[in-house]
């Protein structure tokens, strides 16, 4: 699981955002069940790149050792609490900030950007 720290007290989340989004090494139109997403642009990015680690810096600039293209997506449906819940590992590292969530169901995906390294 990549490790992110809590940028000195600020969110890596964006609680206030309709937006989620999901990043991928590969093209999708459906997300499947269990499947993550977040609602950081930046983090999702970083996630198409597959990383095996993940880390966010003082000044919130994420670093990751990804080496594949990759693809940022938005989730294309409304996106309820009743559908995804946080990582189980988030809660470990972060609970007060819970910035990567599991889909409980799948979801439709919209092509937002191909993610070049």
């Amino acid at each position: 699981m990549p490790y992110i720290d809590d940028r000195k007290g600020k969110p890596i989340d964006d609680p206030e955002s309709q937006t989620w989004y999901h990043g991928s090494p590969i093209l999708l139109e459906v997300l499947a069940t269990g499947s993550s997403i977040t609602r950081n642009k930046e983090l999702a990015i970083a996630f198409s790149h597959k990383p095996s680690q993940l880390g966010v810096s003082d000044d919130g600039i994420i670093h990751h050792n990804g080496e594949q293209n990759g693809y940022l997506y938005e989730i294309a449906e409304l996106v309820s609490l009743e559908h995804i819940y946080v990582h189980p590992d988030i809660i470990i590292v972060n609970p007060n900030d819970p910035w990567e969530w599991l889909t409980k169901r799948p979801f439709q995906l919209k092509l937002t950007q191909e993610t070049i390294l």
